[in-house]
């Protein structure tokens, strides 16, 4: 069925239908239950009607059904429709559509779309010299130097991208192919400036690519990363840097380093430079990488445990990172090591507060969230132990070296997780304090005075109820360290316990002097 057929009433809406439905290879009952969609309908007319709607976007969503916005998605699944005003003004019925609209297609790699462009159609379009007959020469080489830029640009953003760093190859690379033209002392001199131009660029590539580190994903990251997250890093520059070591064996850029090296130019350190510096840095990625990977499957394994289940998991994971320490050549520095360890810490801080939900933990049955809390400290405490244990002991994991030790500072290592563990005890304080009030509730007096006292203890215990009724009401995330909140209301209870506390001890006290003589209630 065509989309004429549809029975849509607008012959916009129908150019559209029929457009998307042509180039997305779809059938007509897609466009037929989106358009069913009341919001959708509305969405597809607001376009042609309101003059401030300029563009409209048809996709398929992860349901696989055909959607509409009137926003430039982020990521798409597969080809998208873009249809664009030429101009803020409505789309009259009857007006020629194609004439008001531009529209096409979006790929789903937009940025491979771009580059197929740039190296496809623009560059061999503009580079025809057939297309330059009536240029001035200044102005064909300026506008061939452009071109070349914009290529090498989205060549570099192509693989940035795909975490890859892409170095560009100067201007009449394609002759580097052979050495015959610098044989006999005859190069060009253009060239060779070209290939040191690019040698200040690969410069700054791989300069970025080495100072990266991954302590600054603890800083930079907007969530509290994860040992994965080193594991991952280390991979992910490994594989980068093989990419750039690769590139740096091109015959071509053997062929410019040669030139380089035949003009006596002060470029051609700078690239042995960069070959010595990226050979020195793949190896340190391919030893760290090397070592860090079993590490994963213990994490994993880890991971996957309740976290009242822990114990056992615990000091296997700690004995592998022993052995990342005693056996890799590069991982053995302080700085390394506390960045894993505080990424551990960071993932026994999340599996808690995924046991415990901060966010529900007092609603709960008190005495099985005391329970809960305790379990989760002593886990925590354990780590430490544990981590204690392999710091006396690391130097027996080294086999004929060396040992080094853990001269680092606990506290650069544990300095948020003693802060969670103190949090954790502040809710553990307001739960033990709970099952103790709680326990009023069986309490009865005797005897003349019986009955007041029983009715100001249960007065007491209303009181109390109040006060922790606070956290139970609470919306906030009580395992929340960045949550101060809980905080002041910690110490509001805490100073309406202690007046509670002294009211009790005033009726024991009278209880005790007035049963001394008797001996029991």
């Amino acid at each position: 069925m065509a989309a004429s057929e549809l029975e849509i009433g607008d012959v916009r809406v129908e150019f559209v239908a029929d457009y998307v439905l042509k180039t997305m290879k779809l059938k007509s009952d897609r466009w037929t239950k989106m358009y069913a969609v009341e919001e959708n309908k509305q969405m597809c007319l607001e376009f042609f009607d309101k003059p401030e709607a300029t563009t409209l976007i048809l996709f398929i969503n992860t349901s696989g059904m055909l959607a509409v916005t009137m926003e430039w998605p982020s990521s798409l699944r597969q080809k998208a429709c873009y249809f664009v005003k030429r101009n803020k003004e409505t789309v009259p019925k009857d007006a020629a559509v194609r004439s008001a609209v531009r529209y096409g297609d979006i790929s789903s790699t937009p940025i491979d779309q771009l580059s197929a462009f740039v190296d496809e159609v623009l560059a061999p379009l503009i580079s025809n010299e057939r297309n330059q007959g009536n240029w001035p020469q200044v102005v064909s080489h300026d506008v061939m130097r452009h071109v070349h830029n914009l290529k090498n640009r989205v060549y570099v953003v192509c693989g940035q991208v795909k975490g890859k760093t892409l170095l560009p190859l100067p201007v009449g690379s394609e002759k580097l192919d052979t050495k015959s033209q610098f044989v006999n002392d005859n190069y060009s001199r253009t060239l060779v400036h070209s290939i040191e131009s690019v040698i200040i660029e690969w410069t700054h590539q791989v300069r970025d690519v080495l100072k990266k580190d991954s302590a600054r994903l603890l800083i930079e990251s907007p969530e509290p990363p994860m040992p994965y997250v080193e594991i991952e890093f280390w991979q992910a520059k490994e594989q980068n840097l093989e990419c750039i070591y690769e590139q740096l064996r091109d015959p071509r850029v053997h062929a410019m380093a040669d030139l380089l090296e035949k003009a006596n130019s002060s470029y051609f350190a700078s690239f042995r430079n960069i070959l010595q510096d990226v050979t020195h840095a793949l190896s340190e990625a391919q030893d760290i990488n090397l070592h860090l990977k079993p590490l994963r499957g213990f994490i994993e394994e880890l991971e996957q445990q309740e976290f009242d289940q822990i114990e056992n998991f615990i000091n296997p994971v700690m004995h592998v990172v022993s052995l990342v320490w005693a056996n890799s050549n590069y991982y053995n520095t302080p700085g390394r090591m506390v960045v894993l360890l505080q990424e551990m810490c960071n993932m026994l801080i999340t599996m808690c507060r995924l046991f415990l939900d901060g966010e529900n933990l007092f609603k709960g049955e008190t005495e099985e969230s005391v329970e809960r809390v305790d379990k989760a400290v002593k886990n925590l405490k354990l780590f430490k132990l544990v981590f204690d244990h392999s710091r006396t002991t690391i130097k027996d994991k080294f086999k004929g070296t060396e040992p080094i030790e853990w001269e680092f500072a606990p506290e650069l290592v544990f300095h948020r997780y003693d802060s969670f563990i103190a949090r954790l005890s502040l809710v553990l304080d307001v739960f033990e304090n709970a099952v103790d009030y709680i326990k009023l509730e069986k309490v009865e007096y005797t005897g003349m005075k019986g009955k007041a006292l029983s009715i100001q203890t249960q007065h007491i215990m209303e009181e109390f109820e109040e006060h922790f009724k606070v956290f139970v009401d609470s919306t906030y995330d009580s395992l929340d360290l960045s949550n101060q909140q809980f905080l002041t209301d910690y110490e509001t209870f805490k100073h309406s316990v202690k007046d509670l506390d002294r009211r009790l001890a005033t009726i024991f006290c009278y209880l005790r002097r007035l049963l001394r003589p008797r001996g029991h209630i």
